[in-house]
């Protein structure tokens, strides 16, 4: 099967788009909750005992922001606009891996919502298939991640155009209208990384 890095082309130099910036600063964002997630996940493995508090927070900002917002500004803004410029089936082809490894994102997510209550009760069982299900996540989401940032995004950049950029700009805009302020999202996620003990800039910088 292809794989985007064998099919999205040669990095090229090109121009800094703000969209594809915003995106890059989610990036940022989710690997902070990633790293807020592992912790979580390593003190239970510690303690026999999910930190509450943390956990329904962290699952919240990957429900809504992470998993929600987030990726709607990839398949509803971007995605659409790389199809109608790929140049290639196999172009094609990479996109839709990349759908496809949002969809077993949430797929993954809805499991562990599913589990959080149990788990944060105390139950073995539902504590149990929680970590080992969070591992998962964690390994899939980091891999997707530094696939976009290595991929994705300078494939946008050398294929996008300043008129791009602008209505790319607009769908976010239109996107952010259902739900929180960006900016408070962020406030967000600094606070879980913080409450937990996790340096400002988290592993992903």
């Amino acid at each position: 099967m292809p794989t985007a890095s064998s099919t999205l082309g040669p990095r090229l130099e090109c121009m800094t788009l703000e969209a594809l910036e915003v995106l890059r600063e989610e990036h940022r964002w989710i690997v902070r909750l990633l790293d807020a997630l592992e912790r979580v996940v390593a003190h239970a493995r510690r303690s026999g005992r999910l930190d509450a508090q943390a956990t329904v927070e962290i699952l919240a900002l990957f429900t809504h922001f992470a998993d929600g917002l987030h990726q709607r500004r990839e398949e509803s803004c971007l995605f659409p606009l790389l199809l109608t410029r790929a140049r290639d089936v196999e172009e094609r082809l990479a996109l839709a891996r990349l759908c496809g490894q949002h969809e077993r994102e949430r797929v993954a997510l809805r499991t562990l919502c599913e589990r959080l209550l149990g788990a944060i009760y105390g139950a073995p069982h539902d504590l149990r298939v929680f970590l080992h299900e969070a591992e998962a996540f964690l390994a899939l989401h980091r891999g997707h991640v530094a696939e976009e940032e290595r991929q994705l995004l300078p494939h946008a950049e050398r294929l996008l155009t300043a008129e791009d950029d602008e209505h790319l700009l607009a769908g976010f805009a239109a996107l952010e209208r259902e739900g929180p302020d960006p900016e408070w999202i962020g406030r967000r996620v600094l606070g879980v990384c913080e409450r937990l003990g996790l340096a400002a800039h988290g592993r992903g910088h």
